[in-house]
């Protein structure tokens, strides 16, 4: 595993899913993309996890987020094309509007 940084926004909504023995985690998609990159090149797409904290219900899509993680890189080949997954297990979240109050 290796540690990664990320910023971005929210893809889709957070959902909280159940992991082995039912415990309850959340699943989010974070966008990111690099700062250097041409305006129109599309984000890097990571699926985070981590435990589920109260802040589950304030992860929107368009959320802004920082996150500290372990990232673990998979291939998945679907109907013969492969695939790159890009998971991160999240250690630290930082999502600054949470902390203003909205």
């Amino acid at each position: 595993m290796q540690t990664l940084f990320l910023s971005g926004n929210l893809a889709a909504d957070c959902e909280i899913v159940s992991g082995k023995d039912e415990k309850e985690f959340i699943r989010f998609t974070v966008a990111a993309k690099d700062p250097a990159a041409d305006k129109d090149e599309k984000p890097t797409y990571y699926t985070c996890r981590m435990k589920k904290t109260g802040v589950a219900d304030r992860l929107k899509r368009g959320r802004y987020v920082a996150l500290v993680g372990a990232l673990k890189v998979s291939l998945n080949v679907k109907d013969e094309k492969t695939y790159t997954n890009l998971d991160v297990w999240v250690q630290s979240l930082d999502a600054p509007q949470l902390a203003s109050g909205e």
